[in-house]
């Protein structure tokens, strides 16, 4: 499973501290014209916005590093999917919910390291704000789950292996406007919580991060009857799956069945 540890934010806050006493320090002038003189910031200063962290469309503007949302709250993120090849997302997380091995995870064969985490599944919906086709793209370096800690990544099944989640890719195409539903899976560490839906920026700064109520998992609808033979509809679980990235320590979470293969995070 990927994994990311938060990067400290003290140093920041107190080398502004130092910058701004140091200002004040300077205040200090028997010339009152000339420190309000000094005060006054020209209007090409305070008119000035943010500037992005990586270059996106006109028009785009980036949710500011460092903000936090809501669920039901948009987010506008950009992040280099390849080299000179800029993704631009809104994200609208609109529901974290906690479950279990035993309630979304039946009939499967767990490990025990597996075991001792917490699965939460983050359903959110997310919109293509940018011009690069992103279709096909999952969000493993994008959406991470924030456990007070590190930064989990989510792990990826098909549908037939886990309808209440399957943590599917972005449709293909997925242009410019396209929208989509999607439901993403994280396993949190023992004695931890998930905290936030975090979003890291290009270039170290303060991440964009989406927390709210955590809810009960939603059941997926039940499968329908099949043809003349009376047979319920449904796939059941096959193949393996492990968590996404080419290390695994947190374990992973295999259906019991005999067939192969896993599916492969992009």
């Amino acid at each position: 499973m990927l994994r990311r540890t938060r990067p400290a934010r003290a140093v920041v806050a107190a080398g502004l501290a130092l910058v701004v006493a140091g200002g004040l320090a300077g205040c200090g002038s028997d010339d009152g014209k000339d420190a309000g003189d000094k005060a006054s910031p020209s209007p090409s200063e305070s008119s000035t916005g943010p500037a992005s962290y990586l270059p996106v469309p006109e028009g785009v503007t980036l949710t500011e590093p460092g903000t936090a949302l809501a669920l039901g709250e948009e987010g506008v993120i950009a992040f280099e999917r390849r080299q000179d090849e800029i993704g631009v997302l809104s994200v609208v997380v609109e529901r974290i919910e906690r479950t279990s091995f035993q309630e979304s995870f039946p009939g499967w064969n767990v490990d025990d390291t597996t075991a001792a985490r917490t699965p939460y599944f983050v359903r959110l919906k997310v919109t293509n704000a940018g011009d690069t086709d992103l279709g096909g793209l999952r969000l493993d370096n994008v959406l991470w789950a924030d456990d007070g800690n590190n930064l989990e990544a989510p792990n990826y099944y098909t549908a037939a292996q886990l309808p209440a989640c399957d943590g599917a890719a972005l449709p293909t195409p997925f242009a410019t406007a396209a929208t989509a539903e999607l439901c993403q899976v994280y396993f949190i560490a023992p004695a931890h919580s998930f905290e936030s839906v975090s979003f890291p920026p290009y270039g170290g700064l303060d991440a964009v991060t989406w927390s709210g109520p955590i809810s009960k998992v939603t059941k997926p609808a039940k499968p329908g009857k099949g043809g003349k033979g009376g047979k319920k509809g449904g796939a059941k679980p096959s193949g393996s799956a492990t968590p996404s990235g080419s290390a695994s320590p947190s374990g992973s979470a295999t259906p019991s069945s005999s067939a192969t293969g896993s599916p492969s995070a992009s």
